[in-house]
């Protein structure tokens, strides 16, 4: 089941005005910056993000981090200013991706099913029934019967707890105002410094 959450960040316009008014730059040129300053957050958060989650969930690879990290949105209340809105989409994730230890239950003669232990202490290990451990286009992983073909099969997933979003929360969520502050800044003095 896909669990996606979002936020939304309000934006202290008067704190914006403040900012605007000491570099000497124009409403014009404020809303310029506004726009830019949202654009580089979204990609410092992003990166930030990614990196945070490769390492809590460790990840193998970056790649089906990003794939998880969607678009962001930071309001200005009362305002028709752009926004940008960040979610997750927390699915579970295939075990071929996460470091661990994968592990046949039972004997080659006489399969009992697989287990995944992950190297992560945010995921649990996971014991699949009818898993069984084989290297199709790939690495090695654990697949499941779906039917009775063949070919009938799925990789095991790993279940991604809500507590990870609840981390990714505490420690990225919270820098937005600073990072986009700062994006802003730079960018409004920018272009003070260009036209004068």
């Amino acid at each position: 089941m896909l669990s996606n959450q979002h936020q939304l960040f309000d934006i202290d316009l008067d704190e914006l005005e403040a900012i605007r008014k000491s570099v000497g730059a124009t409403p014009k040129e404020m809303v310029k910056a506004y726009g830019r300053a949202l654009a580089r957050t979204a990609v410092t958060i992003r990166k930030l993000s990614s990196k945070h989650l490769k390492e809590e969930l460790q990840a193998k690879s970056g790649k089906v981090i990003r794939n998880r990290l969607k678009q962001f949105k930071i309001k200005a209340t009362g305002n028709n200013l752009d926004e940008l809105k960040l979610w997750y989409g927390l699915n579970p994730l295939p075990v071929r991706s996460l470091k661990g230890r994968i592990k046949r239950i039972g004997t080659k003669r006489s399969p009992n099913g697989a287990s995944f232990s992950p190297s992560s202490s945010s995921l649990k290990a996971e014991t699949y029934d009818k898993g069984f451990i084989a290297r199709l286009n790939g690495p090695r992983s654990i697949y499941l019967r779906t039917g009775k073909g063949k070919w009938n099969i799925t990789e095991a997933k790993v279940d991604i707890s809500d507590e990870i979003h609840v981390a990714i929360e505490d420690e990225i969520f919270s820098l937005i105002p600073e990072i986009f502050i700062k994006h802003f800044t730079t960018d409004l003095k920018g272009r003070v410094a260009i036209r004068k």
